[in-house]
């Protein structure tokens, strides 16, 4: 039974907006075509509805409401829609600190909310890291471009980022990007372009020389990157920070060499599930089993596809949140005799391909007290167990021994840890015993991770 058609005929005479004082009216029309169109009561109910949903969405509201009432002197069949809206406050600042892993960072942002009365959203930001790392970034975002349930996002950077604690380089970009996103930001489509350098570190003692290994001198010179890049987000998660349910699929595809020096093709994949066991207990599953693994690999093309991928466009593998037992960065090749330049321990060079796999059961804190803190303590792993490995791509395509390779340079670790959900994002203090390591890893035991992105 069609509802809409039994329903009494019903048009919109007219609109008011109330509250709008700096949001153009093109944003409400744009909303209400689909209630203009009803010819029934229950049709522009619906569609006032699904134009109010789509308004709060826009996040530039504090509240949206919307009202349908007879037209004073007017036809029966028509109505006058009254709007009243609540705008949010142009303009915010934040403050706070987050962490890559393995350098502290101090960041500012200033965020202007419709601005210009188009839905856009601006924002200034600057950090500064412990390490001497600093970025400027300027960002724009407009939903419903063109009309489309689209986002148009644009940005540009400038940044120095530090390097020098595992490899002997700084490394300077200027860019941006301009990239669409679907209103569930499951797909989007970026266009990058930038300029990158990589500066070796300063002999200390003597400043006109430099104290890099040969291996980061070979990469020392400017290059522009342009690509285009596809990614792929599939959230099914109870919460991004301390997932117990769900599952992730997050791929991601980009080709660079539209125009600059340089030419790859690369692609990861990240896959995890979430399983909950048992009753409820502190607002968390009483065990809770997780399964997350990672995969990429990069590969030149072109006037490249004889050399390997510069070190701005590799892949680097150990930390806390990638594959704990092991120190940020502190897997795969490293620069062949740090007597010759670059870090003690020898300059981390990175690889072209890697896969990281994790394995963990954890169970909440039995603390009532603690359960209703404003940080979710979350569930404490009593055991988890990570393994993972970075090669080149010789030690990949190599057709009889690549099994082999790939088994004889997994590294793996096994611990214990806590996990905590806070407003930056993921917290992790974890204890492991390295299973299997090779020579020139560094291994590092004790860990505290903080961020979004784990296995």
């Amino acid at each position: 039974m069609d509802v809409r058609r039994e329903s009494p005929p019903l048009r919109i005479r007219q609109v008011i907006v109330r509250g709008n004082k700096r949001t153009s009216p093109e944003i409400f029309e744009h909303e209400l075509q689909a209630a203009y169109a009803a010819s029934s009561f229950a049709g522009v109910a619906e569609s006032l509805n699904h134009a109010a949903e789509e308004l709060r969405n826009l996040s530039i509201f504090e509240s949206v409401d919307i009202l349908i009432d007879t037209a004073p002197g007017g036809n029966r069949n028509e109505a006058d829609v009254t709007i009243t809206v609540k705008e949010l406050g142009m303009a915010s600042v934040y403050a706070g600190v987050n962490s890559d892993g393995h350098e502290g960072t101090a960041n500012t942002t200033c965020t202007l909310t419709n601005p210009l009365g188009h839905a856009e959203r601006i924002e200034l930001s600057a950090s500064h890291g412990q390490f001497g790392s600093d970025t400027q970034k300027a960002s724009y975002h407009k939903p419903k471009f063109l009309g489309l349930p689209v986002w148009l996002n644009a940005n540009a950077v400038n940044e120095v980022l530090n390097h020098d604690r595992f490899s002997s380089y700084h490394e300077r970009f200027r860019g941006g990007t301009v990239s669409l996103t679907d209103d569930e930001s499951r797909h989007e489509l970026a266009l990058n372009l930038g300029w990158r350098d990589i500066v070796p570190v300063r002999n200390k003692k003597i400043p006109s020389t430099y104290a890099a290994s040969p291996s980061i001198m070979a990469e020392a010179e400017p290059s522009t990157k342009s690509s285009i890049k596809y990614v792929y987000n599939d959230d099914q998660r109870n919460d991004a920070a301390l997932p117990t349910a769900g599952r992730l699929l997050r791929t991601s595809m980009e080709v660079a060499g539209l125009w600059g020096d340089v030419n790859f093709v690369k692609g990861e994949v990240e896959v995890q599930r979430h399983y909950p066991i048992g009753p409820v207990a502190y607002n968390h599953p009483i065990l809770n089993l997780s399964l997350s693994s990672r995969v990429g690999a990069v590969k030149s093309y072109g006037a490249d596809r004889h050399q390997p991928a510069r070190i701005s466009d590799r892949f680097f593998l150990g930390g806390p949140l990638t594959l704990r037992g092991f120190n940020h960065k502190g897997v795969g090749s490293r620069g062949a005799n740090p007597d010759d330049g670059g870090v003690a321990t020898g300059d981390a060079l990175g690889g072209e391909f890697y896969y990281s796999a994790c394995a963990s059961l954890g169970f909440p804190f039995p603390l009532p007290l603690l359960a209703s803190t404003p940080i979710d303590l979350g569930c404490p792993r009593p055991c988890f167990c990570n393994a993972g490995s970075l090669m080149s791509w010789d030690r990949v395509l190599d057709e009889r021994a690549w099994m082999k390779n790939l088994l004889s340079e997994t590294r793996a670790a096994a611990g214990v840890g806590v996990v905590m959900g806070t407003r930056f994002g993921r917290f992790e203090a974890n204890y492991s015993w390295v299973l299997k390591s090779l020579a020139g890893d560094r291994v590092k035991r004790a860990q505290l991770g903080l961020g979004l992105h784990f296995i």
